[in-house]
């Protein structure tokens, strides 16, 4: 695999001020890093800066949250002061060229066009830009070349260290530690063990609980179809007696999220799952958990 050269130029010689990132001599993207304030001539160390170019101002709203604006322009270095002028939000400008300046007028709105539609996907930054930016009219060989284009603008903004094209990661569920409920009925040969996470208000019925085998006629619906459901999987459970043994943990947990759904599940007809579920030291789930009705 060959090797991909990334070069900074440090503009005035700190991390935080102005810098050009550079792909390298295989790839014609170059990214023009530029804070708000302090910002320098950039055209005297590189004149491609003053070209067709497409562009992302970067900032925080009052509260703290990431805004992003998208836009495009035939010079940035006059661009800026209308923005610098008119929009207060942004600290840092990202400002994206090509080397071999073949991008004009029509690739640029594509490429401003890509970039909102990304960023707006992507859910991750709050986007300045009031209105919607529509697909521009391109050639379908100019819209190949830009998106591979717009490929390496999205590498050097993750470069630059910004996500405003990515999606936050879903956060993993880490549940609290469960909460251990039990449900007798000695002569129906009920006995099952279920276990609560109050974080997610999960009810997981445990293996080797049994539970009845049959359903009464005031067995709510949604209690009924999950008990089909467990009765006709052999690798839930099995039949023994008139109960159910239950071979692997079970989520019955309801949509609402009640306990007398997953009591109702156990019994085999309605039960309020407050009362039904009483913990080692003989509390009742309702006064556990008073909320949880």
């Amino acid at each position: 695999m060959a090797v991909l050269t990334v070069l900074t130029r440090l503009l005035d010689h700190t991390l935080e001020g102005a810098r050009i990132i550079d792909m390298g001599t295989t790839k014609t993207c170059q990214c023009f890093v530029l804070p708000r304030d302090g910002m320098i001539d950039v055209s005297k160390f590189d004149p491609t800066i003053k070209q067709y170019a497409f562009y992302i101002l970067l900032g925080e709203d009052k509260t703290g949250n990431p805004m992003a604006y998208f836009g495009q322009t035939n010079d940035f270095t006059t661009r800026v002061i209308d923005h610098k002028l008119k929009k207060s939000f942004w600290k840092t400008a990202l400002v994206f060229v090509s080397k071999i300046n073949d991008i004009f007028a029509s690739e640029v709105l594509y490429l401003e066009y890509l970039g909102w539609r990304k960023g707006t996907d992507a859910h991750n930054y709050k986007i300045e830009n009031e209105k919607a930016i529509l697909e521009p009219s391109l050639s379908t060989y100019k819209k190949i070349d830009m998106d591979l284009f717009f490929e390496e603008i999205q590498f050097l903004t993750r470069f630059y260290g910004c996500d405003v094209f990515d999606s936050p990661k879903a956060k993993p569920i880490v549940l609290s530690k469960g909460e251990e409920f039990y449900f007798k009925i000695p002569k129906n040969g009920i006995d099952a063990t279920i276990m609560y996470y109050s974080d997610s208000k999960t009810f997981i019925l445990k293996k080797d609980s049994l539970i009845a085998y049959k359903d009464s006629p005031s067995c709510p619906p949604a209690a009924k179809k999950l008990r089909e459901e467990i009765r006709n999987n052999s690798t839930l459970s099995k039949k023994n007696g008139d109960t159910l043994l239950i071979l692997s943990d079970i989520d019955i947990t309801s949509e609402k999220r009640m306990p007398s759904h997953p009591a109702s599940v156990i019994a085999g007809t309605s039960r309020q799952g407050t009362t039904s579920f009483v913990d080692k030291n003989g509390k009742t789930f309702g006064e556990r958990f008073p909320k949880i009705n």
